[in-house]
């Protein structure tokens, strides 16, 4: 805020200064409601940030309750999840700014790291999307990999960890989900090669089961410490709604 100049002429203002104090509250009055209501009206569920951790965080970054989930792309539970959370979970809290909610891994296998890895492809702001899209279209890659051969399975153990994401991608059509979401194919290369993203993936799942001692997905915490006996959107939510605001 500017403050007009001190050295004012009492003497022939001194009527103008009286008048004008009343205004000047008022204007800033109406400056403090306008910014609570703009801090009312913040869509929080529009925001994404990443944790110290390396998870991406939708919501409040400052929330009350923050809320992580520990999951696998290879788990049909963490699909079930997503499809039944991901409405209700942000309109009914995170939207609010109480409750934020972090996506982070727990690793399985070389498939989940493959999608693991292609999750985070473009940043932050697209992550929510390559998750969801690679989550609802599960049980058809899935399936792929479930129907193939002994040899087949085999042949995507071999190589280096580059080679072996890059078959495993080829074999599921990662690629053609991802051109689908508008990435080339050499920047699908680019992500899976990404030895950062596959460090913080790794570190994620060593912190899951080493120091939470995590034993299966997906798994919840609520400001760090577990969640006992929920593994789903029917328990989740009743925990959710008994939290304050």
């Amino acid at each position: 805020m500017k403050f007009a100049s001190a050295y004012l002429a009492l003497a022939t203002l001194g009527t103008a200064v009286l008048t004008a104090a009343p205004v000047n509250a008022q204007s800033q009055n109406a400056q403090l409601q306008t910014t609570q209501s703009q801090t009312t009206q913040t869509d929080w569920a529009q925001r994404v940030t990443m944790s110290e951790k390396g998870g991406h965080v939708m919501g409040n970054p400052l929330a009350l309750h923050q809320l992580a989930e520990y999951m696998s792309y290879t788990c049909n539970h963490c699909a079930n999840f997503e499809a039944q959370s991901h409405d209700p979970l942000k309109s009914g809290f995170i939207r609010k700014g109480h409750i934020s909610f972090e996506v982070r891994n727990l690793v399985l296998n070389p498939i989940d790291l493959t999608a693991a890895m292609l999750a985070r492809c473009g940043g932050r702001t697209k992550f929510f999307g390559n998750h969801r899209a690679i989550l609802t279209s599960q049980a058809s890659w899935m399936q792929t990999f479930q129907s193939s051969s002994p040899a087949v399975m085999k042949s995507l153990n071999e190589g280096t960890v580059p080679e072996r994401l890059k078959k495993i991608a080829k074999a599921a059509d990662f690629y053609g989900l991802m051109q689908k979401r508008g990435y080339s194919k050499d920047q699908v290369n680019s992500c899976l090669a990404d030895k950062q993203a596959q460090d913080k993936i790794l570190g994620m799942t060593k912190y899951a089961t080493g120091t939470l001692k995590l034993t299966g997905t997906p798994s919840f915490t609520l400001n760090d410490q577990p969640i006992d006996k929920v593994h789903s959107w029917a328990r989740l939510r009743p925990a959710l709604l008994a939290l304050p605001e």
